[in-house]
């Protein structure tokens, strides 16, 4: 419909001599004015040489519109031009729901597109948090989201498995192996100090015993760390399985120090002339691409810091050729998109190919109190401790149900509640309402529409609307890199469904009228299960 009415209105624009027009549509917010409108006429009115209302008059004028499809419903404050859809046409969209079935919203709309989103990669120290877990809720759910737009998407975990956290995470494995074995020695500074690291070194002692002592101080706890590294980027493979994140690719750091990318990074820098030298450390000159200063890639000691590998796993992603690359991370890496962005121009790539998703944090409360913090992983609160109590279909849809740019209070008591309050209850309850229909009455999914003109009531009306929004939804999700519109839709459908159950019965006669009916229902049940599954969210048909 959106194309329909933008080619009727460019048309309509170059008839009144104004060429190269730029037309959008939106959804107005008062329902009253119509289903679209669009300000052509305020945009294009200096073109016109005219008034914003004067060309919105010559535009309605002008118009040529399947009125079975869509009518102009008249002009509005100073130029806005609103359109109200014909009941015909969306009566047909049970007739595309029964027919398309699951693949009701797949389209072609970003086919040919090559897209690559890195989210979760949380250092292998330790177990998922809570934090890792939204992360991987909005990270999937945008990836199924682009897929179902025909992209080409694909998901990216970055494993931080060299440096100096790495060793860091040795040395505290070690002290934990050496104090279980008789011999206490204390955490390192700056060190791990969760009580998961004393089960993992518990488990070192059964398997190895004292054997690993033989191997020295730096080299014991070379070799512990690499085992805890090991063991913890198995729990964050099941751990994201279990939560229904796909990932397709593990990108470990030490395969691109394996590689001496960082220093061909280094090396292609210098080449540009984007590299000095100041006090014995060398700078990359990212304030000449837009940051707010240059930082060290080489300390004096001659070690790359943290920033080095970094540009080179950038630089990396960049030659695999993808249109948009997205990094989704924590809220504290306010300057880390401007600070990328211009080591890539500095090595000549066009950096508008990189966007940064900066998600808030969590408020994890119970009954409006905040949660205390896990004992057994100290100072953070683990992914699957959460899953464990409130379930993955709640996880997933609490996660989604704030914008990705404000904080997030998660209601552990609500997310586990069956009542209405429940938004992912709510949303689910309608999808096995709809099965109830059909199982009480006996009667068979409808595998084609019938009667669908005696689908005329308000209630209807205003539940095809929202069927049809499935594909402006997911647009609009895709151009904003932000599911949460998923769940406010979801929520949207489900109630005007209970609505529309409250003042039309279906189970009644005529047979053509409950035909009808059934089949609405039927249409909306495909579209609720089709957006519970883009958000990794399950449909059941009983609760």
């Amino acid at each position: 419909m959106h194309d329909y009415l933008k080619s009727a209105l460019t048309q309509a624009l170059n008839s009144l001599g104004v060429e190269g027009a730029a037309v959008t549509l939106e959804k107005p917010r008062d329902a009253s004015h119509g289903d679209l409108a669009t300000n052509a006429a305020l945009v294009n009115a200096k073109t016109a040489k005219v008034a914003p209302r004067t060309l919105a008059d010559k535009l309605t004028a002008s118009l040529e519109l399947d009125e079975t499809l869509v009518s102009c419903t008249g002009v509005a404050g100073p130029g806005f031009i609103n359109f109200r859809f014909a009941p015909e046409y969306l009566q047909s969209i049970v007739e595309l729901a029964l027919a398309k079935g699951e693949h009701i919203s797949r389209s072609d709309e970003r086919k040919g597109e090559r897209i690559l989103i890195e989210f979760v990669s949380a250092n292998p120290t330790g177990p998922l948090n809570v934090v890792s877990a939204r992360a991987a809720a909005v990270g999937d759910t945008l990836c199924r989201i682009y897929r179902e737009l025909g992209a080409e998407c694909e998901a990216e975990f970055y494993v931080n498995d060299a440096g100096n956290q790495v060793e860091l995470l040795g040395k505290s494995v070690r002290a934990r192996y050496e104090t279980l074995l008789g011999n206490e020695i204390e955490i390192p500074e700056g060190g791990y100090h969760g009580e998961y690291l004393i089960e993992f070194a518990r488990a070192i002692v059964q398997k190895y015993g004292a054997t690993l002592r033989s191997e020295g101080e730096e080299e014991a706890a070379a070799v512990l760390g690499r085992l805890a590294i090991d063991h913890h980027l198995a729990l964050h493979r099941k751990s994201l399985e279990s939560f229904r994140v796909h990932i397709d690719r593990w990108f470990q750091e030490s395969t691109l120090r394996a590689s001496n990318a960082e220093w061909q990074a280094y090396e292609a820098l210098d080449s540009r002339g984007a590299v000095y030298e100041k006090d014995g450390a060398m700078f990359v000159r990212t304030s000449d691409f837009g940051d707010t200063q240059d930082w060290v890639i080489v300390t004096s000691q001659g070690k790359p810091t943290y920033f080095l590998p970094d540009i080179a796993y950038h630089w990396d992603k960049f030659r695999r050729g993808y249109n948009l690359i997205l990094d989704i991370l924590g809220p504290d890496h306010h300057s880390y998109l401007t600070k990328m962005s211009a080591a890539m121009s500095a090595l000549g790539e066009d950096s508008k190919r990189l966007e940064i998703m900066l998600l808030q944090h969590i408020n994890l409360l119970r009954d409006g109190e905040p949660v205390k913090m896990s004992k057994r992983a100290g100072q953070i609160i683990e992914m699957d401790e959460l899953l464990d109590e409130v379930g993955i279909d709640a996880a997933r849809y609490f996660f989604l149900l704030r914008r990705t740019s404000t904080p997030l209070d998660f209601d552990i008591e609500l997310a586990k509640r069956h009542s209405d309050d429940n938004p992912v209850f709510y949303a689910q309850y309608a999808h096995a309402r709809i099965a109830s229909i059909f199982r009480r009455g006996e009667i068979p999914l409808p595998e084609s529409a019938e009667h669908l003109n005696l689908l005329t009531h308000e209630e209807e009306l205003i539940l095809l609307r929202r069927i049809r929004e499935l594909a402006d939804v997911l647009t609009d999700c895709a151009a904003s890199r932000d599911p949460h519109g998923m769940t406010v839709w979801l929520r949207e459908v489900a109630a005007q469904f209970h609505r529309f159950y409250h003042h039309c019965r279906v189970l009644t006669t005529p047979a053509e009228l409950q035909t009808a009916r059934l089949c609405l229902c039927r249409a909306t049940q495909i579209a609720l299960q089709r957006g519970l599954a883009l958000c990794g969210v399950s449909a059941p048909t009983e609760m």
